[in-house]
């Protein structure tokens, strides 16, 4: 007699949870960097984060980053990452999604 094992195609879901980075007690004379990944739309809302924090915090410096890996979409590499780490006090970045 033949058995038929019946399997469930559904992956299990993995969860990666990463607690936010720490505040900065103060912004005042940091260095910002604006992380934005190509997806269409984020260059804008870095700029206008850009515009808000030199006018809301005196000395408050921004640097633009993009990914290195990628055409139409860049990731960070963890080389990106580190480099980005060692010149910024702080980062925002864009997905656009």
């Amino acid at each position: 007699m033949a058995q038929l094992q019946v399997l469930n195609p559904v992956a299990q879901t993995v969860q990666q949870t990463i607690p936010p980075a720490p505040r900065l007690p103060e912004l005042q004379g940091k260095r910002i960097g604006l992380y934005w990944n190509m997806k269409a739309g984020g260059d804008i809302a870095l700029e206008r984060v850009a515009e808000h924090l030199t006018a809301q915090y005196p000395g408050v410096s921004v640097q633009q980053f993009v990914g290195s890996v990628g055409h139409i979409m860049r990731h960070l590499t963890d080389e990106d990452a580190d480099r980005i780490a060692k010149e910024c006090d702080a980062v925002v970045g864009t997905t656009s999604d």
